[in-house]
């Protein structure tokens, strides 16, 4: 497992947003798009805004609490049909409890709860990129589709599961990360 941390929230130009989450102690890239109120809800803890009154994140976090467990962590837990998902762990009592989660809910609980947000190391070969290899991607794909067997041959993606993540890059090009 690696360890993430949020890098930044990201705004298309047509509304969609997006978490950057980045490798803490490498050069890895993830990117997962995210609803608005999820993106509003990170954004808040990111700029530490005070709220007057708790959000949705804030209820499970308080409830958890009250119910005598401690968020321990937060896993990006696998990425299936372009979908990701993600696990809370709740230690109560000495008893480790995974709640199933979509991603975005649990990287905003992370930031609240103040836990490391993990990644599985599957789901980062599947989907994870570095900004280079990204735009070294997209500048082939431009100036030479026949290196294309070459370029597949490096990543640990099959050909259909490469056209599935082309979304990604595509959108990833449009964004400004700064190393």
């Amino acid at each position: 497992m690696q360890k993430l941390v949020v890098e930044s929230l990201k705004i298309n130009n047509v509304g969609q947003r997006v978490v950057i989450l980045k490798q803490e102690s490498g050069p890895m890239y993830l990117a997962i798009w995210i609803a608005t109120a999820e993106a509003d809800s990170i954004a808040i803890r990111l700029q530490k805004i005070d709220i007057p009154r708790p959000l949705t994140h804030d209820l499970l976090c308080n409830s958890i609490s009250k119910l005598d467990g401690n968020i321990e962590k937060v896993i990006i837990s696998d990425i299936k049909n372009d979908t990701f998902y993600a696990k809370i762990i709740v230690n109560r009592s000495g008893k480790i409890i995974e709640l199933d989660s979509r991603p975005s809910d649990a990287i905003s609980i992370a930031l609240q709860a103040n836990v490391q947000i993990y990644c599985e190391d599957s789901v980062l070969e599947k989907a994870g990129f570095k900004k280079s290899e990204i735009n070294d991607d997209l500048s082939k794909d431009k100036t030479n589709k026949k290196n294309s067997k070459e370029k597949n041959s490096r990543l640990p993606l099959g050909e259909k599961e490469r056209k599935s993540l082309s979304v990604f890059e595509s959108f990833i090009d449009t964004l400004d990360i700064d190393e």
